[in-house]
């Protein structure tokens, strides 16, 4: 098991993809060996970005920071809430950005199908430096979030280890914070995990039965409805343990000192995707950043010092113990997810639909 026990404030740490408020932090000065001929390559990549905020502000200053200063070339941001405006945009053939970021593994694997997206020239961008599974011929994965077990370190004497410690409220007494959307909130892989599902047998969910093990704790639960006001609920004491983001659950600890405590164990996660569009300007490049991103492991350190949703998700050998050892408990790689399952992304984009209208109904009930 993996899980805090840290008091102590940390300055300026970071949060979610959804925007909370971190200082700005300097990159390193480290130059990564730079991939193909760097010198080829000039202008500007407009940078189709669906973060925004803070990671925006930290990419700026460590990865794109980094890569700027070694080529020439600059990175716009170009904020967008979803992947919407680009399939509208590669439609028309009018498509002004050299780089995306994708929100969810489903977008990109539908602009690739569309034709949308180029192809990753290996030639150029060293992708067997990327755990397998974190890549594909269209884009690399980045900013993974979790969703983990969370709880106030000061409630308990023993600290909870299982997503069936939720269920236990004479060990563990107490409100429970869930998510009030069950495909970011792993609200039903929980309880289905709580009922003796396996982790291997989660997918297809069976709805029907998690819904039915919520129905056990449906009182003692405290809804939240977005990454701000899930902190909130434990700081103002609504809720003393639950499924937080796990960059969020950090803030709590770094930025307002809430003895906030984790365990990646049964938590789950999800990655967005690095792609670049088939008919971008600077396609060269785009191609050349990713290379540059994947080769700075300084530039990654201090970007996931800040925002602990490190970009790339995964490069071979890099491993918790390489961060500032106040932010290693909430960062999704190397041994920390050893035991946390990656979310089913196929599921929900054939199902969310149902899940939702099922989800929604039960809540209302």
């Amino acid at each position: 098991m993996t899980h805090s026990r840290s008091r102590s404030l940390l300055a300026g740490a970071g949060l979610l993809v959804t925007a909370l408020a971190v200082s700005a932090c300097a990159s390193s000065s480290a130059t990564p060996e730079a991939s193909g001929d760097a010198q080829e390559i000039s202008g500007d990549i407009l940078f189709y970005d669906t973060s925004g905020g803070t990671v925006w502000e930290q990419l700026d200053a460590t990865l794109f920071g980094d890569f700027t200063a070694d080529t020439g070339v600059t990175v716009t941001d170009d904020y967008n809430e979803a992947a919407t405006k680009f399939f509208g945009a590669a439609e028309a053939g009018q498509v002004p950005w050299s780089l995306l970021f994708l929100p969810t593994v489903n977008d990109a694997a539908t602009a690739a199908e569309q034709g949308f997206l180029a192809e990753i020239d290996t030639s150029i961008v060293p992708v067997d430096k990327l755990v397998e599974g974190t890549y594909s011929d269209h884009g690399i994965e980045v900013g993974t979030f979790g969703m983990v077990l969370a709880w106030d370190g000061e409630a308990y004497d023993t600290a909870p280890s299982t997503m069936a410690d939720l269920w236990d409220l004479e060990t563990f007494p107490g409100k429970r914070c869930f998510f009030n959307n069950p495909q970011y909130g792993w609200t039903l892989e929980a309880a289905l995990l709580a009922d003796g599902v396996a982790p291997d047998e989660l997918y297809p969910l069976d709805v029907e039965r998690a819904l039915a093990k919520l129905d056990e704790i449906k009182g003692d639960i405290t809804w939240w409805t977005s990454g701000a006001q899930s902190i909130e609920s434990f700081e103002n004491g609504s809720c003393d343990i639950g499924i937080l983001w796990a960059n969020r659950a950090n803030s709590a600890l770094a930025d307002n000192g809430f003895p906030m405590e984790i365990t990646w164990d049964e938590g789950g996660y999800s990655n967005s995707v690095w792609s670049i569009p088939a008919d971008g300007p600077n396609v060269a490049a785009a191609q050349q950043l990713l290379a540059h991103v994947i080769e700075n492991k300084d530039g990654q350190i201090a970007f996931a010092s800040k925002i602990p949703t490190p970009i790339p998700a995964s490069v071979i050998g890099v491993e918790p113990s390489d961060f500032p050892e106040e932010v290693q408990p909430f960062l999704p790689v190397g041994s920390n997810i050893d035991n946390a399952i990656r979310q089913d992304t196929d599921y929900y984009a054939e199902n969310l639909d149902e899940v939702l209208d099922a989800f929604n109904r039960w809540v209302g009930q």
